[in-house]
């Protein structure tokens, strides 16, 4: 995919998730009439992403890339770790964030930060010892997220724990039972807005192992549905 598709795909997509993440005074006052700080392990996907997040309190700094509502910094602030940085490139998701983060009471150990996409570029080599990136390296084009995956790997210590969660595997063939075209046999657009990159578990896990040990490889469901297949990678440096 050239360059100029890959920038009106991600133009399109911080768009999309600026608008379906912001919160307006509304919906921030009827959310804190709901929020139990002691109840974070609420916003967990998942039960096996709650276990796999929490891990990362026990690292002095965390990243989460790709933060949305910033349920996983807020996990991990929660469970011990003292710095995390939840970074996202919409302004309203980062708002999002940081209201989130301050309703759960761990706002003193968030930084949150509205970012380019040349921002991990900025990053000095070896900046942090935990990272978690879900539902964003299968969400824009493949070249997106091995730029992301390399960008990841020279930021991490070694020995740093990493968790990706991304979602299910779509085939060409389920694709066409579907009846939902596949562009270039993994891109599937609603709407102009690219929703998954799909690769199968071998496919991520040749280009996760070319830069992590993959320490295990998961799957998991989303409340209410039947099937576990979404899939959790963790990975080491």
């Amino acid at each position: 995919m050239d360059s100029a598709k890959r920038k009106e795909i991600n133009n399109n997509l911080i768009g999309f998730w600026n608008e379906a993440i912001g919160l307006d005074e509304n919906m921030r006052k009827e959310l804190l009439m709901h929020i139990v700080p002691e109840q974070y392990a609420k916003l967990a996907p998942s039960e096996k992403l709650l276990k796999a997040v929490e891990r990362l309190g026990k690292c002095r700094r965390v990243l989460d890339y790709g933060c949305g509502s910033g349920w996983a910094g807020i996990i991990a602030a929660h469970s011990g770790c003292k710095s995390v940085t939840a970074v996202d490139m919409g302004e309203k998701i980062i708002d999002s964030a940081k209201f989130h983060a301050d309703a759960y009471k761990v706002g003193d150990r968030i930084e949150t930060v509205r970012i380019s996409e040349n921002w991990l570029k900025s990053i000095p080599s070896e900046s942090y010892d935990g990272i978690v990136c879900s539902n964003v390296l299968d969400v824009v084009p493949i070249e997106t997220s091995r730029e992301i995956v390399k960008e990841l790997t020279r930021i991490a210590e070694n020995g740093a724990k990493i968790v990706i969660g991304l979602n299910f595997y779509m085939s060409k063939e389920m694709a066409e039972k579907r009846g939902i075209e596949l562009i270039e046999d993994k891109y599937l657009f609603s709407d102009g807005i690219l929703r998954l990159t799909s690769l199968s578990d071998d496919e991520w896990k040749d280009i996760f192992t070319q830069y992590f040990a993959v320490e295990n490889l998961d799957h998991f469901a989303w409340p209410g549905e039947e099937k576990e297949t979404r899939r959790l990678f963790l990975l080491t440096k």
